[in-house]
């Protein structure tokens, strides 16, 4: 099986999953115009990459966990404050 084929077969699969280009979006993290509109453009791409997911017309966006350093580094009181 080539590249190709799989690529075809794989379309057909979104193609049978999906009902036409999500047409709003909700997100768990604040996204910028720019950010919404390459998300509502490029959805298929989000979704493989994983930053997105669709549920009938929504696009949902969401953040990648944080690894232990950033959630470390973001909740760690320091002088007896969050960052």
């Amino acid at each position: 099986m080539t590249i190709a084929n799989l690529s075809k077969r794989l379309e057909k699969i979104e193609a049978a999953r999906h009902i036409g280009q999500p047409i709003k979006i909700i997100a768990n993290y604040p996204v910028g115009d720019e950010d919404a509109r390459d998300a509502l453009m490029n959805w298929r791409q989000w979704v493989a990459d994983g930053r997105a997911s669709v549920k009938g017309k929504v696009l949902w966006l969401m953040q990648p966990p944080l690894t232990v350093e950033e959630w470390t580094a973001r909740y760690t009181p320091t002088d007896g404050h969050l960052h």
